[in-house]
C-alpha cells in the first residue's frame, strides 16, 4: 500500500448530538468504507448503544422484550445459585427452589366468560382447606372450596368485582390481557402448615411476592389469588390484571416473566425458610425413591442417559460412568431409584450398576402421576356426593393413548375442576380445559374434558346433566366436507377444492326479510373457520384474489379426522353437550320448559336410555323416577293427559306444550327481573327496534338469554355469540317477522363500517 491508500477515522465528541463517525476515504474504497461502518454499528450494538440496525436487547419471542421489569433485572434478581459451604462445619447449602408458570391471556374481543369461568374453576370445591375442631378437640384440616384473597389480610374478596373492573376499563373495552401465574414451591407442604390463627403461610408468601413485583414493575397491581391443596404439591394460582395503577396497559418484559418472578419467589422462600442443607435434600431424595411420579432424581437420571443405546452407568469408578463426579445427589439414591424403575418394568438391569432405560420412561411416570391424582379427585367427588360406583379412568372420548371412544352416556356432574393443564395450556382456546366428573347412566363414575369457552364448559355446574358422545364434525365442517367431495355447478367433481362461490351458493336465501344477514353470517362463519383450519395446517390455501385474501382452499381426504383432532386439542370438540344446567330436583319444580319436558317423548319410547331394567345403574333408575314425576306434574297442569285403551294406558301430550312451558318460564323470569332491577320489561315484538346495553347473561330452563337494558326498561332476548363481543356495550337490532333478531340492522353500511 502507498500513502495514497491511507485513511483516517476520527470519532466526534460525545457532547455533540450526533453519534455518527466521520470517515475520510478515497472513492475507490467504498466497499471497504461500508465494511468499516458495519463493524462500527455491530460494535455499538454489542455495547448496548441504541442503533437503527439492531436492538440493544435481542427479542426473545416472549410476550414483550421491552416491558417493565428490565431495570430490576439489570440490578440483579434472585439469590446466587449453587452451593454455599459453611466455614466451620463444611456443610453445603443452597437456595430454596420453586416452579413458576406464567401465561398471558388476551381478553380484548374475547368471551367475557373467560375471566369469570377461570375464577370459578379456581374456587372449586375441595381445592382449599379450612381448620376445624375434631371429635377429640384437636385441630383438623378439612377440604373446602378454594378461598379467594388479595393484597390485604382480612379483607373479603369478591371475584365478581374483580371481573367487573376488568370489563369496565378502557372506556368499556375491557383489559387488553391478564397475567395468570402459578407458583409451586418445592417446600410447599412446609409452607402450607397452618398458623395459630388458621391462615396458611402460602398467603403470606404470595403477598410478599406480589409486593416485590410491584416495586420491580413500578406500579400497583390489581390481583387475586387462590391456594390449592388438592395435589401432592400445594401451589397458588394468581390472576393479575394487565393494567397499571393509572389505567394504562401493563407490559412486562419477557425476561422478567421467564426468570424474574421465579427469582423473586426463591428470594422470599429462602428468607422465610432459610438456606436448604445438603443433608435435608438427601433425606427428601430418599423419601422419593419409591414415588410413583417424576422426581428430582429422575431429572438427573434423564441427563445421564446415554442417548445412543439408552443406558445409564452408575458403577463407581467405571470409565463409561455417566454419573458426574460433582453431582449434588448421592449415587446410591440414584441406584435405589433405578431399582424401583426396574420393578415397575421401566428399566432393565444389564450389569450391577448398569441399566437400559425404556423409551419415554418419564412420560409414562407423568401419566401414572396424573392417573393417581385423578383417582384421588374422583374418590373425593364420590364422597361429597355420597355415592359408590365403579370408576372408569378416561375422559369418555379419548383414552390416555389417544384412541377415540364410541360410547354415549348421560351423566350428572358431581365435580367440576380444571383440566390436566390447570388452565395454563397456551394451545387451548379460552385459557384451557374443564374436567367434569360424572355419575353416568352406564353405571360408572368417569371423567370428560371440554374447553372452558364451550357451552358445557361455561354453564355446567355440579348437579347439571350432560351428554358424552363420540366427537363429530361441526356443522360448518360438515358443509366444507360436503362441498369438497361434491360437484360444482358444471357437474364436475371438485376433488377437494372449495371456493367462496361454492360456499355462498350453499348458504340460506334471505328472500323473507331481504336484509342478507343470514347469508352474511353463513359466509363469515365459513371464512373464520377456514382461516383457523389453514393456520393449523388442516387445509391449504389454493388461490388468492387481487387483494391477497384467500379465494379457494384445498381440503384433504382425511379432513374429518384432522378437524376433530384439532378440536380435541383446543378443547372445542363436540361430544360434550349440556342437556340441563338445572339438577333433577330443580327441574321437577321448574315452571319453564326443562330438559325432562323436552325428552319426555324419547324417554317414553325407550330411545333415550335404551330402556330401564333391574340391572340399570343407580343414576339411570333415578333418572327414570324423575321422568315419571315430571310426567305426573305435566298431567296435573293440563299439559298432558292419560288415555286408557283396552290393552294399555298411554299418555298424550298437548300440542305446543313445550312452547307454552317456555312462555310460562319466560314470564316468571321477567317478573323476577322487574322486581330486582326496578325496570319494566318490554316484549320483543315483530318489527320492534331493540336498542340498549348488554348487561348480563340470564339462564332460563330452556336456554340462555341476554338482558339488554335501557334507562327505564330492559329486553330479554335469546343469547347469541354477537352478545359476547358486545358485553357491556350498546347494541341495536330489529325483530324479524319470521322469528329471530337482525343485529346488523343498526350498523352503518357506509365506508366507515
Amino acid at each position: 500500500m502507498t500513502n495514497e491508500d491511507d485513511f483516517r477515522l476520527r470519532a466526534k465528541s460525545r457532547k455533540t448530538s450526533s453519534r455518527a463517525v466521520e470517515v475520510s476515504v478515497p472513492a475507490n474504497y467504498k466497499g471497504f468504507h461500508q465494511g468499516v461502518r458495519a463493524a462500527l454499528v455491530r460494535g455499538q450494538a454489542v455495547s448496548g448503544r441504541r442503533t437503527l440496525m439492531k436492538p440493544a436487547t435481542p427479542r426473545t419471542g416472549r410476550f414483550n422484550a421491552r416491558g417493565r421489569g428490565r431495570a430490576a433485572l439489570e440490578r440483579g434478581i434472585g439469590p446466587k445459585q449453587g452451593w454455599r459451604v459453611h466455614r466451620a462445619t463444611g456443610d453445603r447449602y443452597r437456595v430454596r427452589r420453586a416452579i413458576v408458570k406464567v401465561r398471558v391471556v388476551k381478553l380484548r374481543n374475547a368471551k367475557s366468560s373467560v375471566s369469570r369461568g377461570h375464577l370459578a374453576y379456581l374456587q372449586r370445591e375441595g381445592a382449599g382447606v379450612e381448620r376445624t375442631e375434631g371429635v377429640d378437640g384437636s385441630a383438623e384440616l378439612t377440604p373446602t372450596r378454594g378461598q379467594l384473597y388479595g393484597p390485604e389480610d382480612g379483607v373479603e374478596i369478591d371475584g365478581r368485582d374483580f371481573v367487573a373492573r376488568s370489563q369496565e376499563s378502557f372506556d368499556g373495552r375491557g383489559d387488553p390481557h391478564q397475567f395468570r401465574i402459578m407458583i409451586s414451591p418445592e417446600d410447599g407442604a412446609e409452607l402450607a402448615r397452618v398458623n395459630s390463627d388458621g391462615t396458611p403461610n402460602l398467603k403470606e408468601t404470595t403477598r410478599a411476592l406480589m409486593t416485590q413485583m410491584e416495586e420491580d414493575l413500578g406500579t400497583r397491581l390489581d390481583w387475586v389469588a387462590v391456594d390449592h391443596f388438592d395435589t401432592a404439591h400445594p401451589h397458588t394460582h394468581i390472576i393479575a390484571r394487565g393494567v397499571t395503577h393509572d389505567g394504562k396497559g401493563l407490559n412486562i418484559a419477557g425476561e422478567y416473566i421467564s426468570r424474574g418472578i421465579r427469582g423473586r419467589l426463591e428470594e422470599e422462600l429462602t428468607r422465610e425458610l432459610g438456606w436448604k442443607s445438603e443433608l435435608a435434600i438427601q433425606q427428601e431424595m430418599k423419601r422419593e425413591v419409591d414415588a410413583m411420579r417424576v422426581t428430582t432424581a429422575d431429572r438427573l437420571i434423564e441427563k445421564g442417559i446415554e442417548k445412543l443405546n439408552n443406558t445409564i452407568d452408575l458403577r463407581a469408578g467405571s470409565a463409561a460412568s455417566t454419573f458426574p463426579a460433582d453431582s449434588p445427589m448421592n449415587r446410591h439414591i440414584l441406584i435405589g431409584r433405578m431399582k424401583h424403575l426396574e420393578k415397575m418394568g421401566l428399566a432393565q438391569s444389564k450389569y450391577e450398576g448398569l441399566w437400559r432405560v425404556e423409551k419415554d420412561v418419564f412420560k409414562t411416570l407423568g401419566q401414572i402421576e396424573q392417573r393417581e391424582q385423578l383417582n384421588r379427585d374422583i374418590q373425593a367427588a364420590m364422597d361429597r356426593a355420597n355415592i359408590k360406583r365403579p370408576v372408569r379412568l378416561n375422559d369418555g372420548r379419548t383414552d390416555y393413548d389417544g384412541n377415540l371412544s364410541g360410547r354415549r352416556v348421560i351423566g350428572r356432574v358431581i365435580a367440576k375442576t380444571l383440566g390436566r393443564d390447570e388452565g395454563m395450556n397456551p394451545d387451548a382456546k379460552g385459557g384451557g380445559k374443564v374436567r367434569f366428573i360424572i355419575d353416568g347412566t352406564d353405571g360408572y363414575v368417569s371423567t370428560v374434558e371440554t374447553g372452558m369457552d364451550t357451552r358445557a364448559g361455561e354453564a355446567a355446574k355440579v348437579g347439571s346433566i350432560i351428554e358424552v358422545s363420540p366427537p363429530n364434525l361441526r356443522t360448518v365442517d360438515r358443509n366444507i366436507q360436503a362441498l369438497a367431495t361434491g360437484k360444482d355447478y358444471h357437474g364436475k367433481p371438485r376433488n377437494g377444492l372449495v371456493g367462496n362461490y361454492a360456499i355462498a351458493t350453499s348458504g340460506p336465501d334471505d328472500w323473507t326479510d331481504g336484509s342478507g344477514s343470514r347469508s352474511a353470517a353463513h359466509m363469515r362463519a365459513h371464512s373464520l373457520r377456514l382461516a383457523t383450519l389453514a393456520k393449523a395446517g388442516v387445509v391449504q390455501v389454493a388461490s388468492k384474489d387481487k387483494d391477497g385474501d384467500p379465494n379457494d382452499w384445498r381440503v384433504p381426504e382425511d379432513f374429518e379426522e384432522r378437524a376433530i383432532a384439532l378440536d380435541l386439542k383446543q378443547g372445542r370438540a363436540s361430544g360434550v353437550k349440556l342437556l340441563s344446567r338445572q339438577d333433577l330436583n330443580a327441574q321437577l319444580e321448574s315452571p319453564g320448559a326443562t330438559w325432562l319436558d323436552r325428552a319426555q317423548v324419547n324417554w317414553g319410547r325407550g330411545g333415550l336410555l335404551g330402556g330401564i331394567s333391574s340391572k340399570s345403574s343407580a343414576f339411570a333408575k333415578e333418572l327414570d323416577t324423575a321422568f315419571q314425576q315430571r310426567r305426573t306434574w305435566l298431567i296435573e297442569r293440563g299439559y298432558a293427559e292419560l288415555r286408557q285403551d283396552e290393552e294399555k294406558t298411554s299418555i298424550i301430550y298437548k300440542r305446543g306444550y313445550l312452547k307454552a312451558l317456555e312462555t310460562e318460564g319466560f314470564n316468571v323470569a321477567t317478573e323476577k327481573l322487574e322486581s330486582m332491577t326496578g325496570r319494566a320489561h318490554v316484549a320483543a315484538q315483530s318489527g320492534r327496534l331493540i336498542e340498549g346495553t348488554v348487561s348480563q347473561k340470564y339462564e332460563l330452563p330452556h336456554g340462555p338469554h341476554a338482558m339488554i337494558e335501557t334507562q327505564r326498561a330492559f329486553y330479554l332476548v335469546p343469547w347469541e355469540s354477537h352478545h359476547t363481543q358486545k358485553w357491556g356495550k350498546r347494541v341495536k337490532g330489529r325483530v324479524l317477522s319470521g322469528g329471530g333478531i337482525d343485529w346488523d340492522a343498526g350498523r352503518s353500511r357506509g365506508i366507515g363500517r
